[in-house]
């Protein structure tokens, strides 16, 4: 067994730099997607608003992480999924009087 050598500072850096432009992009569309005036949009932000992380919240639905992530970024799931995910945030649907 050999020991690892340290990654260096200057090595780190580079990761961040090369993965910075994807994590902001994904910042900004869960963002976007958060915001829709959409049942899916009202469902992201009671996620959001659990401030559980998202392994947890994978762990009480079933929903694979990166189906999970996907959906929080304007994705979508299956509506069993999205059935689990709104009992998990506590959501239900309620009809608007017409």
């Amino acid at each position: 067994m050999t020991p690892q050598k340290p990654i260096s500072d200057a090595e780190i850096e580079a990761v961040v730099q090369a993965e910075l432009p994807w994590l902001l992009e994904r910042s900004r569309a869960r963002e976007a997607a958060a915001s829709e005036d959409t049942v899916s949009g009202r469902l992201r932000r009671a996620v959001a608003d659990m401030r559980q992380p998202y392994e947890q919240v994978c762990q009480t639905t079933g929903i694979p992480f990166q189906d999970l992530a996907d959906f929080m970024a304007g994705g979508q799931l299956p509506s069993d999924a999205l059935d689990r995910l709104a009992t998990a945030a506590h959501c239900e649907l309620v009809a608007r009087d017409a």
